[in-house]
């Protein structure tokens, strides 16, 4: 047979299931005359989640809300129990009281404060001991009549009220406060004057006063918003000679957070991935503002008892009731640092647009794409097209290739396996990307192989050189003729003669047959590898999108039966108009597009 047998598939989905839709496609693809060897590893639906870091905010003002709805300051209560004024007098009693002077004559006023301790009946009617100093109180408004001060004492207790709306576990890091009992004697008039005179020796006055209760408070502040995209991978165990090991590559498809434009493509060795456990959204529907879990932005904490539970959540091993976000990893590199896995390439099949009659510029999730897949157990050929409405422009029609070439060297099977894909304009406004944005020198994660890293846009990304250097850039080679250059370059005069008159180039007057030729990859330094499997260079005068090229092959189905005919292939043309491609680097950078096997027959 002159090609393998290959699976053809078309059909359309809308922009934000499309990575899922042609990891189905191709692993169910019905390839004749063989079993299907690619294998979805790993799906995992986009997914958003919360994480929290625990903070301590020093000075903290201690308040206290009453059940009148009132906001309270808390105070600590001094240690006067040795309080002793100026010039050495003792100033507390025998019963641990310390009185309100009015003048320098230290004339009492009738108010005293008790600065030892008192003792009070808790709710069961035991006698409870509170110790004054350090003691923390409130003074709330009090509307009885016969309170001359208009205020009442109480002691509280620090602590946190738990979810469950009735525990009150004690401690000193949280806002917040219970009721112990009123404290007696005469604190809430303290309280209101701020300090009392207590006692007067010449020079000086002693006073008394409370000072405002500060403390280092416990605070949870949300980390921006962690967020996982949409992520298909695909494992492909491609064919190779009988007596050499079978070789497993893996194929990420990973559909950016609310990009409808274009999804990432990348490739690599040895992947291993977890899906999430649990529910992502417990992270946050209760403790953050949910209209604010935007990925990569700081969300606003609403409650800090909820940011609490699952910063404790994420935080214990032991937790078993947690989300668990999913986790991907590849093989390392010699180093057992690096991990091997090609950079990004994007996938182009829309644009934003640029008319100003367009009020919603980006492309929309429910936008139809188009797709064309031709599959066999060695490489996938796609082309997609996105639904060019509401602006006619804002689309592309888009190839990409993934998976393994033919090879040259009958030993060249490990490393063997590469991607190419079609990108959009490199304009801000159309595509979100520059130049500068994809280029090697210009962006540390397309040079992390070296200087010809491959970005599998501009070139076909390698998995390894024969010196098994990774992710390197092989470019296309194939048979035309001299082209135009348009928006390329110029074409030297002595050239000039050799461009073939667009509207007049037909099919062949001599074979009425189109040319086409093998799409061959060659490399700087290792010169020409192989070549694409399936998939030739065609010259698109003339030809129509979706034109099927058939190709009687000539070879006989049985050589020893001539009536059971030949072999006929049957390719599909597509014309392909992403700016950016790996037919831009090649030697008919402007003229020259993709014809693809659909079947042989």
């Amino acid at each position: 047979m002159p090609s393998k047998q290959v699976a053809w598939i078309e059909g359309e989905v809308t922009a934000d299931l499309l990575i899922n839709k042609l990891a189905d496609e191709i692993v169910n693809a019905k390839i004749p005359d063989t079993k299907n060897r690619w294998e979805k590893v790993f799906e995992v639906n986009e997914d958003k989640w919360v994480t929290y870091t625990k903070t301590t905010v020093a000075n903290t003002q201690g308040t206290y809300k009453h059940t009148d709805g009132k906001t309270y300051p808390v105070y600590v209560l001094p240690d006067l129990r040795e309080l002793i004024s100026y010039g050495g007098v003792p100033l507390v009693d025998a019963d641990g009281y310390v009185y309100e002077t009015l003048n320098n004559s230290n004339v009492k006023s009738g108010k005293k404060i008790q600065v030892k301790e008192f003792v009070y009946k808790d709710d069961e009617g035991k006698d409870m001991t509170l110790s004054i100093p350090g003691l923390l109180v409130v003074n709330v408004d009090d509307t009885d009549p016969a309170n001359t001060v208009g205020k009442k004492c109480f002691a509280v207790q620090q602590g946190k009220h738990e979810l469950d709306g009735v525990t009150f576990t004690p401690g000193t890091e949280w806002n917040e406060y219970k009721l112990i009992t009123q404290v007696p004697s005469d604190w809430n008039d303290l309280l209101v004057k701020e300090k009392w005179s207590v006692y007067y020796v010449y020079p000086s006055f002693t006073y008394v006063n409370v000072s405002l209760y500060k403390f280092g408070m416990v605070k949870y502040i949300a980390n921006p918003v962690h967020h996982y995209d949409r992520t298909v991978v695909l494992k492909a165990v491609p064919d190779v000679p009988s007596g050499q090991t079978s070789n497993e590559y893996f194929v990420m498809l990973k559909h950016p957070n609310n990009q409808y434009n274009y999804f990432d493509v990348s490739y690599g060795k040895g992947f291993t991935g977890k899906n999430p456990v649990g529910k992502s959204a417990d992270t946050y529907l209760l403790a953050c503002d949910k209209t604010t879990i935007i990925p990569g932005k700081v969300p606003v904490i609403i409650d800090q008892k909820q940011a609490e539970l699952q910063f404790k959540k994420w935080n214990n091993p032991d937790e078993t009731d947690k989300y668990t976000p999913p986790h991907e990893a590849w093989a390392l590199d010699y180093d057992d640092k690096v991990e091997i896995k090609s950079p990004s390439s994007h996938f182009f099949y829309g644009a934003d647009s640029v008319v100003s009659w367009v009020p919603n510029k980006k492309r929309r999730p429910d936008y139809w794409v188009e797709y064309n897949l031709s599959v066999s157990n060695d490489r996938v050929a796609i082309v997609i097209e996105g639904d060019p409405s509401p602006d006619m422009d804002a689309y592309y029609s888009s190839f990409a290739y993934i998976g393994k070439t033919i090879p040259f060297a009958d030993y060249d099977h490990k490393g063997n396996f590469g991607i190419t894909v079609g990108m959009g304009d490199l304009t801000k406004e159309k595509s979100g990307f520059l130049p500068a944005d994809i280029k090697q020198d210009s962006n540390p994660n397309y040079s992390g192989w070296g200087r010809y890293t491959s970005n599998g846009m501009y070139s076909f990304s390698m998995l390894q050189t024969r010196s098994s250097v990774y992710f390197q850039a092989y470019y296309p080679a194939f048979i035309t003729q001299l082209p135009k250059y348009d928006g390329v370059g110029t074409i030297p005069p002595e050239l000039s003669k050799m461009v073939l008159e667009a509207n007049g180039f037909q099919s062949s007057k001599w074979t009425k047959k189109y040319h086409a030729s093998p799409i061959y990859l060659v490399h700087q330094f290792e010169g020409y590898r192989g070549y694409l499997d399936s998939v030739v260079a065609i010259e698109d005068h003339n030809l129509i999108n979706k034109d099927e090229l058939v190709v009687d092959t000539e070879e006989p189905k049985d050589p020893k039966d001539p009536a059971a005919g030949t072999w006929t292939e049957v390719y599909k043309f597509f014309r392909i108009n992403t700016p950016v491609n790996f037919f831009k680097y090649s030697p008919n950078p402007t003229d020259c597009t993709i014809a693809i096997l659909k079947e042989v027959y």
